[in-house]
C-alpha cells in the first residue's frame, strides 16, 4: 500500500501524507515566525494568499508581497524588541479536500520584552485554508485571532 493510499484511522477520508503536510506547515510558521526571515515567512505562503490579523482590526492583506511587508513590519516592531520568543500551537484539527485543507489551532506565545524586562504571553487561534501547489502545501488565508495578552513582572531567566 502507497503513503498517498494510507488513509487516517477513523479520521476524515484523508491521505496520511496530505495530513502531515498541513500540520508541518502549521508548525514550521511558529518556528520561523519566532527566528526565521521574513522571506522564509512569505514563502509559506500562496502568491494570492490573504492575511487577516484581526486583532489589529479590520486588516485584510491581499498577496504575497503585501503580506511580506506586513511581516517585514512586525519583525522590525515586533521581533527586534524581544528575546527568547516561542511561538506554539495546539490541538490542531486538520480537514484535507484534495488539494485543499482547512485548519484550526489554538495559538500561545511568549517573549521577554527586551526594554521592560517583562514577559509578554499571548493566546488565541488561527484559522486557516491551505492549498496544495506542486505538491507543496501553502497558506490561502490565515486569519490570526488574539484572546488576550498579559504580562508576567517576576521570572528566572537561565543562559
Amino acid at each position: 500500500m502507497s503513503e498517498s493510499a494510507f488513509k487516517v484511522v477513523g479520521g476524515p477520508d484523508q491521505p496520511v501524507a496530505d495530513y502531515l503536510g498541513v500540520l508541518s506547515r502549521l508548525n514550521q510558521y511558529c518556528h520561523l515566525v519566532d527566528r526565521g526571515e521574513v522571506d522564509q515567512i512569505a514563502a509559506l505562503f500562496a502568491e494570492d494568499a490573504i492575511l487577516r490579523p484581526i486583532y489589529q482590526g479590520n486588516v485584510r492583506l491581499e498577496g504575497r508581497a503585501a503580506i511580506r511587508n506586513w511581516y517585514e513590519i512586525y519583525d522590525r516592531e515586533v521581533r527586534a524588541g524581544r528575546r527568547h520568543r516561542r511561538h506554539r500551537i495546539t490541538s490542531p484539527f486538520v480537514a484535507v479536500d484534495g488539494d485543499e485543507a482547512k485548519a484550526w489551532c489554538y495559538l500561545d506565545s511568549s517573549a521577554v520584552i527586551i526594554a521592560t524586562n517583562v514577559i509578554n504571553v499571548s493566546a488565541g487561534r488561527y484559522e486557516d485554508e491551505l492549498i496544495k501547489i506542486d505538491g507543496t502545501w501553502l497558506f490561502k488565508e490565515r486569519v490570526i485571532i488574539l484572546n488576550h495578552t498579559h504580562t508576567i513582572d517576576s521570572f528566572n531567566e537561565f543562559p
